[in-house]
Formats: structure tokens, C-alpha cells, sequence
């Protein structure tokens, strides 16, 4: 008995080297649509750590007045920090190279906070209001905005708000 083997087979043409070619093909599209969704995975990664890094700096920031406020107690019961978004400060007296009253430290504390606001995040702003909840007067509210979206489209603004009794 002879055995004989087709022409196609012997040499390794005709359709295996074909099909071996359309495999190679199949199989980078589906690495290439792989890589890409890792693309797509590690740019939302850096959108997030950024998101991250910009509510850390509220955080800071907000605690940053809130110690200002503590600094100046009696004025800061009174009131004097109230102060909302979009309002900015007037004239203010540099409080670093010579002494201030306590009313002008707390234009001085509030036009620092601001600039610091607008400085650190994007169209950052603050607010800060005293409340009242349940007999106790010392309760504030520290909010800070700033606007989370990284194209010029469409402002996506984002509020941290910090609640503290002073």
C-alpha cells in the first residue's frame, strides 16, 4: 500500500498558508481593539487622579480658612467671614509686613483665600455661611466650587462643603 499525499499539504501552500495569514489578521485587529480600550482605560485613570487632586486642594483649602477664622475667633462669631460666591474683596492691607486690626485681618484672611481659591483650582470660589441648627449659633459652612471639567465646552462645576463648629 503507497500512501500518497496531496499537493497542497506537501509543501505548506495553498489554503493552510492562507488561512494561516487571515489568523494573523483576525488576531491584530483583536490586539489592536484591546490596546485601544487600554488607551481609553488610562485616560480615565489620569481624568480621575486629577479630579482627586482637585478635591484634595478644596479640602486643604477649606481647612486653611476655617484656621483663619479659629485665629480670629470673636470676629469670625460675629460674622465678619460671611461672604458668597462671586463677591470678591475690596482694598485690602497686607497683613504680613505690618500689624492689622482684626477687621482688617478678616478682609486680609478672606482676599488670601480667594486668591488662593482662584489660583489652585480651576475658576475656584468660595463661600461661607454661619447656621443655625438646633440652638447651636457656632456651626459654618465652608463651600468651595470650582469648575471639574478639563475642555472649554461645558462647565461642570463641583462643591466641597465643609461643616464645622467653630
Amino acid at each position: 500500500m503507497s500512501v500518497t499525499r496531496s499537493r497542497h499539504h506537501r509543501h505548506g501552500t495553498g489554503w493552510t498558508a492562507g488561512f494561516s495569514l487571515l489568523e494573523v489578521l483576525i488576531t491584530l485587529v483583536v490586539v489592536s481593539i484591546g490596546l485601544l480600550g487600554l488607551a481609553k482605560l488610562q485616560l480615565n485613570a489620569i481624568k480621575f487622579v486629577y479630579s482627586s487632586h482637585l478635591r484634595s486642594q478644596a479640602l486643604f483649602l477649606s481647612r486653611d480658612i476655617f484656621e483663619r477664622m479659629r485665629a480670629n475667633r470673636t470676629l469670625a462669631l460675629s460674622g465678619a467671614y460671611a461672604t458668597a460666591f462671586d463677591v470678591t474683596v475690596g482694598a485690602v492691607t497686607d497683613c504680613v509686613a505690618s500689624a492689622c486690626t482684626p477687621a482688617q485681618m478678616v478682609t486680609y484672611d478672606l482676599a488670601q483665600w480667594k486668591a488662593d481659591l482662584s489660583q489652585l483650582l480651576p475658576s475656584g470660589d468660595g463661600e461661607i455661611s454661619a447656621i443655625n441648627a438646633g440652638g447651636q449659633e457656632h456651626l459654618y459652612v465652608i463651600s468651595v466650587r470650582w469648575d471639574d471639567n478639563r475642555s472649554n465646552e461645558v462647565t461642570d462645576y463641583k462643591t466641597f462643603s465643609l461643616r464645622t463648629e467653630l
